[in-house]
């Protein structure tokens, strides 16, 4: 769950970046380096033969930026989000690299839902980060423990006596809503 909250953090502030970077109006052309044009060359080619591993997304786009183009865009950010953004690329900087992969999956899965989902995600993500800190590690290893349950599994879970005891009403259709939205990790 917390590397589901670290791609929603970066959603929520990458793709503004994204944007205010499009927004400028290049007076010349970008410089790139050879490793970055290499890479975008290779990325053109496995897209173009639909073998695509990593669709685009706002840590692609935020690698391919040139330090300068990270720079201004970050400059144009009020500072409190500029901070939080920083931590927020920090922090999957320090993941192990399986987590950092981990995280490029569950991100995959995320920009395959329509928008409307999409947004009902972050909402939820919100939903969860607004939970008392006591109860967030119950909810969360509740939601891992349904996530690796068949759907049959889940479904009398999610029913039972004791799961209705244990959560809250808003806390179960949380759960309920992200076991729909992001299905069986299975």
């Amino acid at each position: 769950m917390r590397h589901l909250l670290v791609i929603a953090g970066l959603c929520a502030f990458l793709p503004a970046g994204g944007v205010l970077a499009q927004e400028r109006v290049p007076e010349r052309p970008l410089r790139k380096s050879l490793r970055q044009r290499a890479k975008a060359r290779a990325n053109a080619k496995a897209e173009a033969k639909g073998e695509m591993k990593e669709p685009p997304g706002p840590l692609a786009r935020w690698d391919r930026m040139t330090p300068e183009e990270r720079r201004e865009v970050l400059a144009k950010l009020p500072p409190e989000r500029r901070r939080e953004l920083q931590q927020k690329l920090q922090e999957f900087r320090n993941l192990p690299p399986e987590q950092r992969q981990q995280l490029g999956e569950r991100y995959r899965a995320f920009s395959q839902l329509p928008p409307e989902q999409q947004n009902h995600a972050r909402d939820l993500f919100r939903q969860f980060n607004s939970l008392p800190d006591d109860r967030r590690p119950l909810v969360k290893q509740e939601y891992e423990q349904l996530r690796s349950m068949p759907e049959s599994e889940r479904s009398a879970r999610m029913n039972s006596e004791a799961f209705r005891s244990r959560y809250s009403p808003s806390e179960q259709q949380m759960l309920r809503d992200l076991s729909q939205t992001f299905g069986s990790s299975r």
